[in-house]
């Protein structure tokens, strides 16, 4: 159930497009790609990848910009970060409850490649704002739990899953709701979560 829930996650992703280079650096290094979150096309996030020379590993130094494109690129906030590029390494998906979808962009995994790790992108349309999570990566394989309004996560350690749900609160941050549990065959992990939301008075 949750290598199916990782693998939907992977495929229901957004192909990054490569494109022409923006932000006035038509000679930068790296493998460019784009997003375009808005329905105003001018609103740019831009994944630099690869930008430091010898880096042998398929984890590289990354840039990744939120901008404006016109006559006169604006760049808003740079972040950079390690990160493993593929051709599909984006998607949509509301995971703060107010039913704007966000950006889930993937950035590594680890334990033979059943745990992922990605990073979150607020959006906020209205505004025009794009706003990171700060410590999402941290939360291995998540997922929305739609009924609970609650993030899941299934983390694979040997051969044992381990759950644990999350929330993100007004500054933007996750933060974990009750203790992590080892799920068997046997775990009702809805009356699991449902449990631990009601003893946290969540």
């Amino acid at each position: 159930m949750r290598l199916l829930l990782y693998f939907t996650l992977l495929l229901s992703t957004v192909t990054l497009v490569a494109q022409e280079k923006v932000f006035h650096q038509p000679n930068a290094k790296g493998d460019w790609r784009y997003i375009y979150p808005f329905v105003d096309k001018t609103y740019v996030v831009a994944i630099q990848h690869g930008i430091k020379e010898g880096e042998e590993d398929a984890l590289k130094t990354t840039n990744i910009y939120f901008g404006k494109v016109g006559k006169t690129d604006k760049i808003f906030w740079k972040e950079e970060l390690q990160m493993l590029l593929t051709q599909n390494s984006v998607s949509y998906e509301d995971f703060n409850d107010d039913g704007i979808k966000d950006v889930l962009i993937f950035e590594r995994n680890g334990a033979r490649g059943a745990n992922a790790f990605f990073n979150l992108y607020l959006l906020n349309p209205t505004n025009h704002t794009v706003k990171k999570v700060v410590g999402f990566n941290r939360i291995v394989n998540p997922n929305y739990n739609k009924k609970h309004k609650v993030i899941v996560s299934y983390g694979l350690a040997g051969e044992d899953f381990y759950t644990s749900i999350y929330r993100i609160d007004n500054n933007n941050k996750p933060y974990q709701i009750g203790k992590t549990f080892k799920e068997t065959d046997d775990t009702d992990v809805d009356q699991k979560i449902a449990d631990i939301l009601r003893r946290n008075k969540q």
